[in-house]
């Protein structure tokens, strides 16, 4: 493959923090998109590879994320490598998935040590209803039971039983500013985590996601917490 050069430019380039979904017709009948997510919480700085095409991230740690790129599709080896030891090339994880063309994925790297894994979804390119957007809950948390997610302290979720490395569907919600998002165990009062006030732009496509570790440390900076991804 003659991606490596591409895809050093891609890293190079990347914002963290927000993406857009692009239409499908950006990519060949060969490709796929795929963004990788940092869910390990307590590891070090990670870079990551499929196959022999590796990225090369720098400061990708807990919580950030390298926005979709170009993938040929087929059966790929997903490789993770501490950043720690520079080019050594020796993966502390590796593990084949399968991308389909045409279709948008995002992958959690999860766990650490010997229990590291990566979750691979598939993204939503379907448009949000009118004065809505489209939302889905994934949970990254290892030590977590099944959750349920609130939103702006309601009484009832609006998605219930997630287990970890699973995601619900995307489902409609309303567009609003300022909607606060929080996390409970499935049928359960104990609050686990809470997101910042978000802005949820009419037609975006988010996922909500928890990482870290009902039993971790806050001075460590391994608790449960919500992050959020616009696609």
């Amino acid at each position: 493959m003659k991606l490596k050069s591409n895809l050093v430019w891609l890293v190079l380039s990347m914002v963290f923090f927000a993406s857009c979904i692009k239409s499908k017709d950006v990519y060949n009948d060969n490709a796929a998109a795929i963004e990788v997510i940092n869910a390990s919480s307590g590891a070090t700085s990670l870079d990551v590879a499929l196959d022999n095409n590796r990225l090369y991230a720098n400061y990708f740690n807990f919580g950030n994320r390298i926005n979709y790129f170009r993938a040929y599709t087929g059966t790929r080896n997903f490789k993770v490598f501490n950043t720690n030891y520079g080019n050594n090339a020796t993966p502390i994880f590796t593990k084949d998935f399968v991308l389909e063309k045409n279709k948008y994925y995002s992958a959690f790297i999860v766990d650490t040590a010997s229990k590291m894994d990566v979750v691979l979804l598939r993204d939503s390119t379907n448009a949000a209803g009118r004065d809505s957007v489209r939302i889905r809950f994934a949970n990254m948390s290892p030590d977590a039971p099944g959750l349920d997610i609130y939103a702006n302290g309601g009484n009832t979720p609006i998605i219930t039983n997630i287990s970890y490395k699973a995601a619900s569907e995307f489902i409609n919600f309303p567009s609003k500013a300022n909607v606060i998002f929080d996390i409970k165990p499935t049928g359960q009062t104990t609050l686990l985590a809470t997101l910042d006030p978000l802005k949820l732009e009419v037609g975006g496509i988010y996922t909500i996601w928890a990482g870290g570790y009902v039993s971790g440390s806050s001075a460590e900076g391994k608790q449960i917490r919500l992050k959020s991804i616009f696609h």
